[in-house]
């Protein structure tokens, strides 16, 4: 009986996965923001990701806008868009090909300068409200320390967004923005410490 448990606990330990190591991954990334009716927007940001198969992944990202028209109104805002979130990150950090999911919540920045018809560029305004994301890629490492990265994203806010510099101005009160809701695909070079 006793060689049947000590056999027992040899196989089961060693049929126990092995605890994965953590990581750092730092990517500094470059990529393009899918807005709808196929407006496409070139971003760029950096991830952190700390942790084995589970982790936390931190992240900002910017997106210059362009042009965007408020929605009934003759209002136009030239908008950078910004993104800081933080994210649960599931890996599977074995081999050189590591696939990942992701997915979290943050802060969505719009900040731009206001225009009028005939009265030009009336002053800067910004806003900002929860978003979350969710997404995948995969990580590449060809060798110990560098890699690559490639990840799709979905972002959407979680509320509405409001200009709140213009509330005093005559009596526009705060201009609404729709929910934003975007995809991001981007590719990076990741340091792994």
């Amino acid at each position: 009986m006793r060689r049947v448990l000590l056999l027992a606990l040899a196989t089961l330990f060693a049929a126990t996965p092995r605890q994965a190591t953590a990581d750092v991954l730092l990517t500094p990334f470059a990529g393009v923001t899918f807005f709808d009716q196929g407006n496409q927007k070139a971003s760029y940001g950096v991830g952190l990701a700390l942790g084995g198969l589970v982790g936390i992944e931190a992240e900002i990202a910017q997106a210059r806008l362009g042009e965007y028209s408020v929605p009934s109104t003759p209002v136009d805002l030239e908008a950078t868009m910004t993104t800081a979130m933080v994210n649960l990150m599931l890996r599977f950090p074995t081999g050189p090909v590591q696939p990942y999911a992701t997915g979290g919540v943050g802060i969505l920045r719009l900040k731009g300068d206001v225009t009028v018809p005939f009265l030009g560029s009336v002053f800067s305004a910004s806003g900002k409200d929860f978003g979350m994301n969710v997404g995948g890629g995969i990580y590449v490492f060809p060798s110990e320390n560098i890699g690559i990265r490639g990840d799709v994203r979905y972002f959407r806010s979680i509320g509405d967004f409001t200009l709140d510099e213009i509330a005093d101005i005559g009596g526009l009160d705060d201009l609404p923005i729709p929910d934003l809701d975007f995809w991001r695909a981007t590719g990076g070079i990741t340091i792994r410490f």
